[in-house]
């Protein structure tokens, strides 16, 4: 299993997206996101939890459905 820190994945997620579109033609993320209606208990106790530590951590939960 590979570990990513999460600062180092969103800047290449930017950059990609950056190169996919340098003219600023990918869709508002928040049209992009999944809803999380059929998200398992699994998945909404993890997202419950990350959103706990980064506000902890004092940085700005990722916004996710759950």
């Amino acid at each position: 299993m590979k570990t990513l820190e999460l600062d180092g994945y969103l800047a290449g997620v930017n950059a990609r997206k950056a190169k996919l579109a340098p003219n600023g033609a990918v869709p508002a993320v928040e049209s992009c996101r999944n809803g999380g209606a059929r998200r398992t208990a699994e998945k909404r106790s993890a997202l419950k939890r990350a959103d706990a530590r980064a506000k902890v951590a004092g940085m700005q939960p990722v916004l996710s459905n759950y």
